[in-house]
Parts: C-alpha cells; structure tokens; sequence
C-alpha cells in the first residue's frame, strides 16, 4: 500500500522514495509501501498536509520555549530541536532489539568486572592489553573498585538501521548514560503537538521505566539503610546535559547535588543539609570520571569530591556509573566483541556492529591504510579527535591522518561505513529523508535488564550529514512502541517499586541551594516591586511630563528620583523622563532594573530546576519574550509593565501553591520577604521624609500606596473613618505597621520569622520578631517634614534588615573552601600490592 498519489504531499514523498540521490524514508516506507506499523502516521501527513506540519514543528518549538528545554553546545546552550512526527517502532522487532540489547548490557557487566578484577580476557590475549590500557576511560583508581553484584548498572547504546533492514550497534554510552530526560520531554511535547494520533495509539509509556530506576538504585546501595538516600551528582548548569539531568532527577524524585553539596567524612559521602550531614548511599554520577575526585584524578577539578573513590572503594557508597565505566565507550572492543562474547558467555552477539579493525593490530592497520577512501576512521577517546570519513578527505587530509594512524595505531579503529536508514523531517520544503538513530536505555533490575520503552530517537541535521550529534544540528524523534511489545511489563515493574522504600528528599536543602533560592526569591520580588514602581512613575510622566511647576510634575520628579535611589540606575544627562524609565525596564545590562533582576531571576532557577513546579518554566519564557524588546520611541510602558506584573503574579501563585512548606519553600519564601521589607523601607525614606507641600505630598503618598498594592484599602478605610484620610500618614501605618498587609514590614517579619522557624534557626527567628516589635515605635511623620527622628528610625531599621539577612547568609549559606591544585595521590593497583 502506498500514500494516495492525488495528495500533493503524497507524491512528495513518493519522489523522495525513489530519489537516487537521497535514498527513500526506510523508517516510513518499505518495499510494498507504508509500513505497517507506521500507517496511522502515514495517515496523520495525509490529513494534516503541508502547512498542518509545519504549524505541528512551530507548535512543538514553542511548548521547547516554553518549558526551557536546552543542550549544551560549544557556542553555549541551544533550545532543544525535535521533529514532531514520531518514528513507531514493529513490535516484534523491537523484541528482537531488546533480546539483544540485554545480552549487550550482561556481557559489558562482565567485561568491566573482569578488566578491574582477574583480567582474564587481557592475560589470555582474547583483548589486546594495549586496546584497553591506551583508552582514557581505563582507570587504575577503579581496580577492585566493586566486585559485587552488576558492575554496569545504567547502560546507552546507539543503535541504527543497515540497508538490509537490519539493527546495528553503533556505539556504547556507559560512561554517564545522558539522553532518558530528553527522551520524556520529547515525548511529552510531541503527544501534545499529535495530540490526535497519541490518544488512538495504544503506546507504551515510558513512565514505569523511571519508576524501575528509582526503585532500582535504592535497591542498589551497599548499606543497610531503611531508605537509602540516592544522589545525583552533576556538575551544574555549565554542564552540556544540565536540562537532562534536572529533568531525570525530577522524574526519580532524587536530589541534584553539585562537589560544594557533598563532602566525605569517616570514609563516608555525606550531603551537606542544613547544618547537619546527611549518608549518601549511591550517587547517580553524571561528572566525568576524572573530574569526579581531584585526589584520585585530576587535583585542578572543581566538579569532583576529595576521597569520594575511596569511599566507594571501601563500599560505603554505590556508584552508577563506577568511574572505571568509561573504558566500554571503547570501539576497539567493538573489533573484538565475538571472541569476548564466545569466551564470557559461550555464544555469538545477537546484535552486531558494522566491520571494526583496531589499528593496533599490524594486520588491521594495514587494512585500514589500503582502504582508507571507503572506511569511518575513529579514535578510541572520543572527543580527542573528529570522526574522520575516509571519501571526504582532501589529498592533504589523507597524508596527515595516514601519519596519525602511523604514529598512533593503537588510538584508532577504522569501521566499515554504515547506511543509516532514513525516516520523514518536517521542513519548509516538505518533508526530507534524513538519517537516523536510536538510543537505547536500560537499568539493571531485580537481576535483569530492563529498556526505556523504545528509547530516544536522533535525525541528522541535513539529507546529507553523517554524523549525528547535538553539536551537527541534529533533531529528536519521539520513538513510539506499541503496548503489545510489552506484555505484562507494567506488572512486574509495579512489584519491583513496591519492594523498595520510597526514596525520600531531605528535610533540609544544601548550603548551595539555600542561597539560590534565598536569590531567586529576592530577585522576583525586586522584579515585580521595581515594575510596580516603574509603572507608577510612568504614569505619572504621561500625565505632567509637559506641566512643569505643578503638584503633579514635582510628584513625578519625586517618584523618578526615588527609583534612581532605589535601583542605582541614575538618569543619563539630558535624558528624557520616559527614555529614562524605558532604559531602567529593559536594558538587561542595567543591575537593579526589571530585565536584569528577571535575567538573574531566570538564571538561579536553572541552578535548582529540580525544586521547581514545570509550570514555572513557561512563564519564564513569556517574561524572558516580553522583556526582549528593543526600546524606542513608540515602546508603551504601561501594557509592558502590565505583561511583565502578570508573568510575575502567575510565577508567586505557581510557587505558592506547588512548593511543600519545607526548607525549600522557607529560603525562597524568606527572599521575597527581606527584599520586600527592604524594597519598601527604601521607597518610604526617599518619598515621605522630605519637606514638600502638602498637595505634593499628597499626591506622592498615593503614588507610593499604588506602588506597594495599597491604594484601594487606604481609600476604604478613609473612606469609613477607619483610617487617615491623607495618604502620607496613611502610608506609613499601612506599609509599616499593619499586620494585616501583606505589603506591609511587619508581615514581611512575621512571616520570615516562621520561614526561620521551618530551617530550625530559632535564634535568626527571634531576632525578627525582635525587629518587627520594634514597628511600633514609629515616630510621627505626617506634616510638611519628617524631622530628625523619623530619619534616624527608619535609618536604623534598614541597618538592622541588613544585618537580619547577613546572618542568615553567615549561618545557611557557607560554602566549601575553593579547591586548590594537587596532583593526584597514588593509589593502589591491587589489594595488598
């Protein structure tokens, strides 16, 4: 069966199918037409079109805005790229793919066992010693590391299609397998952009694969602990994979922890939480071997623990990866996998891999140098050197690469070039062929191996690429498996988390994440305070901007100076009033404005995404896309501003309503309360302690209520005598002392003292209490001047909110010492030796 011919886009495809050039769409289409498997996707093209397609990948980048999903490239952090049409996979080939895939993942197990342990398969000559010992991923420091139960907890395998139809195993990731989160988030946009096609196929979901890894590394710690606590070790948001890990952490319910989290004492890994450490019993690693312990590997790391090794040498804490992992990322084992296979378990792979000659071998190398035009050439340490295709190289090219492969045979593996088949991308021209790969993923459970339900999907970033990778452009697939692959899985998998304990988080957060939290607390409410503030001023200029010498116009100048006080962002020479007040709202570069506090807002959250209701990251995007105008003279304050207020109010209420009141939620609560109170005491001493004429001071009075959200209760109770009718002295009793406020100091103190209590610091706790009795000593301050006295206590007050957060910082917020160079120590190369 093929598509209809009468469709235009129909027979767009069909010219592909038949293009010499560009191959045919392998994954959509087979000798007979559509798929099987694959025919209610061929339908949705058929029914959507063109322009249906091209609204479906416009849709799918903006839920990747939304949500905030990246990956790291060598020019910094991209948005996510993916296709929205998925690739489905033919049941009974997937269960082909996973029968292989399991024997794959118990014979590495073996094979890392038996290099850190016996060596058998060196000393017997079934691998060569120098195949093993010139990989970078080889590491004496994880000899006899752990010798019991599965050494390879975690395992990736990139897979892709021969011309035969055919899966072939291209490469292993055991080092930090990186790619699951992506593939959740992939399938959670997608099922929303074919929303449709996703409720009429009975998938298999991916969730229970993630509910199997949380129960299955709980289930790997090497103590007795009730609930073992599991890690995740990363090395923060300047790390390639951050998104990935955040959003796996999430999925596992697991804490992210960066180097200044951890710390090793008594031969143990302990989480820095609050002021007490907390066992950690198995650390998920995502930081590279020889970064992870600067006394093991390299003394100038930053991302690593000091004596973490040990403790895993001594086996008091379980790592997944082991650091000694990375040496299966090896294509020499590729070159050798049927021996070790026949010598490890008594058969062949069930999954093979293109032909691979290890350069090493004189024979081999020979090989590869008479056929260098037609082969893939690879080095065994990935990113030390590119991929090289031998037809691509110039005449130059050649002779260099013929000389590295001379002076270094034992760096290089030459491969036979392997045809990925090919599956639909939506483009502006169509739809295009391009080349495809699967990554697979699997966890070791309950003595097995079990896969991420078809796992991650990779297209190449244009018909003719090659290389499928993140830094070459390329583009997510969603890989959908139908639930009949999958046959009383679910079952199984809930008996599994059933037996484990639930992993639970920490009653108290990090040193770290306690001041990133504090700080994105505080930068919102600067954020909104400072709109507020703007908006006001703003208003104010529309209005008697071209009316000077009025009430109004020197109410204007009062509110305008008092944001420069405020923000630090002094008027430039000649500037207009409204230049000036567009400048403070969206230069990004201007600390103290609206863009800059929301750039920093936007950029601790990334630092603790895990903490975070998902919610959160689409108003991220919505502040972040109105804050990236480009001011001018046409740029309206007023609907700005009100966009901005409104992404921050729906920022408060998703925190509000979505944070367990927890350490957590007291540091980020108690940096909005601080920077509140502090905001407010700034904006009452620069506006209502002067000297200006009544009608001014009235006027400006208001402006401050509607500043602070107060303006329709002053208005109520002068209104019914409950309260002054001039809004000066209104002022000061509404943002001040009124308890009932929530704009108000003294509920800023009350409820920090509260969030002091929650981190259990009663003493910090009591001395905001302290300050918020001292509200009612407020001297008098109505009349045409403030007098002495009033300056003095409000003077004092703002020195004592200052010293209230320095100590908080002191007592909650202590990093480690930075670390210094070492090299690293000697270790043992085998026990006793």
């Amino acid at each position: 069966m093929s598509l209809p011919a009468s469709d235009a886009l129909s027979g767009l495809v069909d010219g592909y199918r038949h293009h010499p050039a560009l191959g045919g769409f392998d994954e959509l289409l087979g000798s007979d037409g559509v798929r099987p498997h694959q025919q209610p996707v061929a339908d949705t093209i058929e029914a959507l079109g063109l322009g249906g397609l091209l609204a479906a990948r416009a849709e799918a980048r903006g839920f990747v805005l939304d949500e905030g999903v990246e990956h790291g490239t060598s020019d910094g952090p991209r948005p996510w790229n993916l296709d929205p049409l998925p690739l489905v996979l033919d049941p009974a080939e997937w269960r082909h793919l996973e029968r292989g895939l399991t024997q794959r993942a118990q014979l590495l197990d073996l094979v890392l066992r038996d290099l850190y342990t016996d060596r058998t398969l060196l000393r017997r000559g079934v691998l060569p010693a120098a195949a093993v010992l010139s990989h970078p991923g080889f590491t004496r420091q994880a000899d006899h590391l752990d010798s019991t139960g599965r050494q390879l907890l975690l395992t990736a395998t990139d897979l892709g299609r021969d011309p035969a139809g055919a899966w072939r195993v291209i490469s292993d990731r055991t080092q930090s397998p990186v790619g699951a989160g992506y593939a959740m988030v992939t399938r959670r946009i997608v099922s929303r952009v074919m929303a449709g096609l996703h409720r009429s196929s009975d998938l298999a979901r991916l969730r229970g694969f993630f509910h199997t890894m949380t129960a299955a590394l709980a289930d790997a710690a090497p103590t007795a602990a009730e609930t073992p606590r599991v890690v995740v070790f990363a090395p923060g948001t300047a790390s390639d994979h951050a998104f990935d890990t955040s959003f796996l952490a999430t999925m596992l319910g697991f804490v992210v922890a960066e180097a200044d989290d951890l710390v090793t004492s008594q031969g143990r890994l302990w989480l820095r939480a609050g002021d007490r450490l907390e066992p950690v019993d198995v650390l998920l690693r995502r930081v590279p071997a020889t970064l992870s312990d600067p006394l093991e590997f390299r003394g100038d790391s930053q991302f690593g623990v000091a004596g973490l090794v040990e403790a895993a040498r001594t086996g008091q804490v379980r790592m997944a990866n082991p650091v000694g992992a990375g040496v299966l990322d090896n294509p020499a084992l590729i070159a050798h996998l049927e021996p070790i296979a026949q010598a490890l378990l008594g058969e062949s792979p069930l999954l093979d891999s293109p032909a691979t000659w290890w350069c090493g071998d004189p024979a081999a190398l020979s090989h590869v140098t008479a056929n260098l035009d037609r082969l893939v050439l690879k080095p065994l340490a990935r990113g030390r050197a590119e991929v090289r295709y031998g037809w691509e190289l110039s005449s130059s090219e050649r002779t260099d690469l013929l000389a590295r492969l001379r002076a270094e045979p034992w760096s290089w593996c030459g491969q036979e070039p392997l045809e990925l088949s090919t599956t639909p991308v939506v483009t502006g021209r169509g739809l295009e062929p391009r080349r495809f790969m699967l990554r697979a993923f699997g966890v070791a459970a309950d003595n097995e191996y079990t896969f991420l339900p078809g796992g991650l999907g990779r297209v190449a970033g244009s018909v003719r690429q090659h290389t499928i990778s993140s830094s070459t452009g390329a583009l997510a697939k969603d890989v959908w498996l139908p639930s009949s692959a999958l046959p009383g899985r679910s079952r199984s998998t809930a008996r599994l988390r059933l037996a484990v304990p639930a992993t639970v988080r920490p009653s108290q957060v990090s040193p770290r994440v306690a001041g990133t939290l504090l700080a994105i607390g505080r930068h919102a409410e600067r954020a909104e305070a400072t709109a507020r503030l703007l908006k006001v001023a703003d208003d104010l200029t529309e209005d008697y901007s071209s009316r000077p010498g009025t009430p109004g116009s020197a109410a204007m100048i009062v509110l305008t100076d008092a944001l420069a006080t405020i923000t630090g962002i002094a008027p430039g020479y000649g500037e207009a009033p409204v230049d000036y007040l567009r400048r403070a709202t969206l230069d990004p570069a201007l600390p103290g404005g609206v863009a800059y506090s929301a750039g920093v807002l936007t950029d601790r959250a990334q630092q603790v995404r895990d903490l975070l209701s998902v919610d959160s990251w689409s108003v991220f995007a919505r502040l972040e896309n109105t804050l990236a105008v480009v001011p001018d003279a046409d740029t309206q304050l007023q609907p700005l501003l009100d966009d901005v207020l409104e992404s921050l109010l729906a920022y408060s209420g998703i925190m509000a309503q979505s944070m367990v009141r927890d350490s957590s939620w007291a540091f980020l609560d108690a940096g909005g309360r601080l920077e509140r109170a502090q905001h407010t005491l700034k904006l009452l001493r620069a506006t209502l302690l002067r000297t200006d004429p009544p009608e001014t001071a009235d006027l400006v009075g208001e402006a401050v209520l509607r500043a602070c959200e107060s303006i329709i209760t002053h208005r109520r109770r002068a209104a019914t005598g409950t309260g002054p009718r001039e809004a000066r002295e209104s002022a000061f009793q509404l943002l001040v002392q009124d308890d009932s406020n929530p704009r108000s100091i003294a509920h800023q103190l009350t409820a920090a003292a509260a969030g002091l209590r929650l981190v259990g610091d009663e003493l910090l706790a009591a001395r905001a209490e302290a300050l918020h009795d001292r509200l009612d000593g407020l001297p008098p301050a109505s009349g045409s001047g403030a007098g002495a006295e009033p300056l003095a206590w409000f003077a004092e007050l703002a020195a004592d909110l200052d010293a209230l957060e320095e100590r908080i910082a002191d007592r909650h917020f202590v990093r480690q010492a930075t670390r210094r160079s070492a090299e690293p120590v000697a270790t043992r190369w085998t026990p006793g030796a």
